[in-house]
């Protein structure tokens, strides 16, 4: 489904059969993540390829958002300093779109490097294979010792060095070139660490960029959701680790304000959402749409989103 204003002007052409749209901030009306299909799909698509974020393979069709979207998309947030960095294309990815300068992602010389090494450091769908990039660290709060799991790509298979704030180096492998499972260093204290890690490809440390972790001695799960219901407009969440002030990132926009919660059940209204008025104007009610949630509080977010059909 496609929402914009009657002021755009969309020219569309068709070249060698692959729709073509130009991109410009103007069209980025509407939230997109993981599932979204349509048109507002293939144009931010064309938008991550023609920024270097995204290779669509020939045999994969433009318009439906998978996990080779989400991942380019996840990419694009860590370049341009958007955190969380999971590939959802909410309000925060649109207004920076709009108000910043995009971070164009270029080719490291590759002249210096063998065949090999490139198959030492394998790359995520959509992700350049000569780049090394991290997006997120899961869970945000951990114990010294525990594991954590990194996910970003070009990863090495043989040696990468993790950094917590730039010291405490621990070295991990990759099986896959997009996690890492990395013990906390026994050596830091309580605190919030900013991590990196580096590997022949470079290092994947951006300024702009905040991945960090919590090192506390008493570590809360992030946030979980086992179950949704929707009653009227009236949403109920059922889980683990919702905080006493929750923030809510979805397909309808984000929470106007903090959302309490007793811990297990965290109740909200799709009308509160920040694109639900614009929406419903064009539903008007009479459609069903997959309504994404994520939940953020002081120990994390759900690691995946959780899908909901609701009717607007």
């Amino acid at each position: 489904m496609r929402f914009f204003s009657a002021s755009i002007l969309l020219s569309i052409t068709f070249a060698l059969g692959v729709l073509t749209i130009p991109v410009s901030a103007e069209t980025f009306n509407t939230n997109l993540t993981t599932g979204s299909r349509g048109t507002d799909v293939t144009r931010l698509q064309q938008f991550l390829v023609s920024k270097g974020f995204l290779e669509m393979p020939v045999a994969v069709a433009y318009g439906y958002f998978g996990t080779l979207t989400r991942a380019a998309v996840a990419l694009w947030q860590v370049a341009n300093g958007i955190t969380p960095a999971l590939g959802y294309f909410g309000p925060i990815s649109r207004q920076a779109i709009a108000t910043k300068t995009e971070t164009v992602v270029t080719t490291p010389p590759s002249s210096d490097f063998s065949t090999s090494v490139e198959n030492d450091t394998p790359a995520a769908l959509g992700m350049r294979a000569n780049q090394i990039v991290l997006f997120r660290a899961f869970p945000f709060e951990a114990r010294t010792g525990d594991l954590i799991t990194l996910d970003g790509s070009g990863f090495s298979k043989t040696a990468n060095q993790i950094y917590f704030d730039e010291s405490h180096p621990v070295t991990a492998t990759s099986t896959d070139g997009i996690t890492l499972k990395v013990p906390v260093p026994t050596t830091l204290t309580n605190g919030e660490y900013k991590l990196s890690v580096s590997n022949v490809w470079g290092s994947s440390d951006n300024p702009d960029t905040k991945v960090i972790i919590r090192v506390t001695s008493n570590p809360q799960p992030g946030p979980i959701i086992e179950s949704a219901s929707i009653v009227g407009d009236t949403v109920t969440l059922v889980g683990s680790g919702f905080a006493s002030a929750n923030n809510l990132f979805t397909t309808l926009g984000d929470s106007s304000s903090s959302v309490s919660s007793n811990g297990t059940t965290l109740t909200f209204r799709i009308a509160d959402l920040s694109m639900y008025d614009e929406v419903r104007q064009f539903t008007l009610g009479k459609y069903q749409e997959a309504l994404w949630i994520y939940v953020q509080n002081e120990h994390g977010v759900n690691k995946e989103p959780y899908k909901l059909d609701i009717i607007i």
